[in-house]
Parts: C-alpha cells; sequence; structure tokens
C-alpha cells in the first residue's frame, strides 16, 4: 500500500553534509527515542527472538538504544555503525559491560571467516539506507549468520490511515528512505541466501500505554534457505 501522507520534511536535518540529531543532540535524541519512539514496544519483539542466542550483530547500532536490551542477557554483543559520534557515545554508555563491544565500521568489511552471528538485528536502520545499498548490506549479513541462526528486520509498515501521532513522527523523521510496504519486501525478496519464515506488523505505541501510535511496524524473521539434497 501506498501511504496516503507525504514522507519525511525537506526542511529537517538529513542533508548531506549535516550531522544527524543523534549526534549533534545524543542525550535529547536519546530521551526522545524512550518517550515518543515506541522503544518499550519494539523491545519486546528483540527479546521475544532474541531466545537464548548469543552470537549477536546489530547493524546500525546508534548511540545504543537498543542496545540495553542485551546488556544484562549472557550474549556477545557488537554493534555497528557509520557514525562516529553515535558509536563514540553508545561505547561510552556501556563502557562496564565486557560482553558489549561497538564499532564504528561499515558491517560490508567484516569478514565471515572471522564473525558469525546466530541473531542479527536490524532495527529501524533500513530506512536510513538507500535501496542498493540496503540490499547488498542484507546479502552480506547472510554471509555472517549462522546456518541455524536468524535474521530480524524492524521498521516502518506505511498503511493508509495514520493517526496524529504517525504523521509526526514521520514529519521528523531523518530517514530519507522510508519505503511503503511493497517497496519494503522487495528489498527484502532480493536477499539471495535468505527467506522470510516469520512476517508480522504489529501497533507500536510512542511510550507504555497502548496510545498514542507512533507507528505501525515490521518485524520480519528470516532464515538460510535450506538446500535440497539430490
Amino acid at each position: 500500500m501506498t501511504a496516503s501522507y507525504k514522507l519525511g520534511n525537506p526542511g529537517n536535518p538529513g542533508s548531506p553534509g549535516k550531522k544527524p540529531l543523534q549526534s549533534r543532540f545524543p542525550r535529547l535524541w536519546l530521551a526522545a527515542q524512550y518517550l515518543l519512539a515506541g522503544f518499550f514496544y519494539r523491545g519486546r519483539a528483540i527479546v521475544k527472538h532474541l531466545g537464548t542466542r548469543r552470537r549477536v550483530l546489530e547493524v546500525g547500532c546508534s548511540v545504543g538504544i537498543d542496545s540495553v536490551h542485551f546488556s544484562k542477557r549472557p550474549c556477545d554483543y557488537l554493534g555497528v555503525d557509520i557514525d562516529a559520534d553515535a558509536i563514540a557515545m553508545a561505547s561510552a554508555r556501556y563502557k562496564d559491560k565486557a560482553h558489549m563491544r561497538f564499532r564504528h565500521v561499515d558491517m560490508r568489511t567484516l569478514s565471515p571467516a572471522e564473525n558469525t552471528f546466530d541473531f542479527i538485528l536490524f532495527c529501524g536502520s533500513v530506512h536510513h539506507i538507500p535501496d542498493a545499498d540496503a540490499v547488498s548490506i542484507l546479502n552480506h549479513a547472510t554471509t555472517l549468520l549462522a546456518d541455524d541462526g536468524i535474521m530480524v528486520v524492524i521498521d516502518y509498515a506505511l498503511h493508509d490511515q495514520p493517526g496524529w501521532m504517525e504523521r509526526f513522527i514521520l514529519a521528523l523523521e531523518e530517514g530519507r528512505h522510508v519505503r511503503d510496504q511493497q517497496a519494503f519486501l522487495a528489498i527484502l525478496a532480493q536477499v539471495r541466501d535468505c527467506e522470510i519464515t516469520e512476517q508480522e506488523i504489529f501497533v507500536n505505541p510512542a511510550f507504555l500505554l497502548p496510545w498514542p501510535v507512533m507507528a505501525h511496524k515490521f518485524c520480519i524473521v528470516m532464515r538460510k534457505r535450506q538446500t535440497v539434497a539430490g
């Protein structure tokens, strides 16, 4: 479906050469994420699918918003982002967590020979990435995924009747590649070695109460394709 509202705000800071809000106002931005951006409800989806998996890669971890879900769990966590300022803040926030590492790196430089994960998370990051790069990054992620691992992708699921809060959040959105549902699924369809095994759209309230709703979100689980012998 194509959404019936305009995506983004041409005046907000997403233009080349200008640092994103997470780098310019990191503490304010982090507070807004917890209060307005559906942190608690999407966290339930993350934890549900994590289960007992221990080798975790989060792609586009930003300042470590959703990293908190791994901070008290027995896992080996790596968060990567191309925003150096965000990684610096994330590293500082979790400096006392020996099982958590953060790297300022393009994830496509991670070597499959040296990095294998059984849980790879893209939470709110794909809408910041142009189509060709998104396909390239997702395909490289599959080379880092253990045979029995899962890749979880959480992102906007636009619809035709957004509420006032949804329109407000999208007006502030810095990601320049918020896609309609078909376009988003078309990106995932180009991931060669993985397939969608679970797909849901959940209503994501802004905070702890069921209202107001800040977005409808995809939560998609992908696993490696099974090869048929013979």
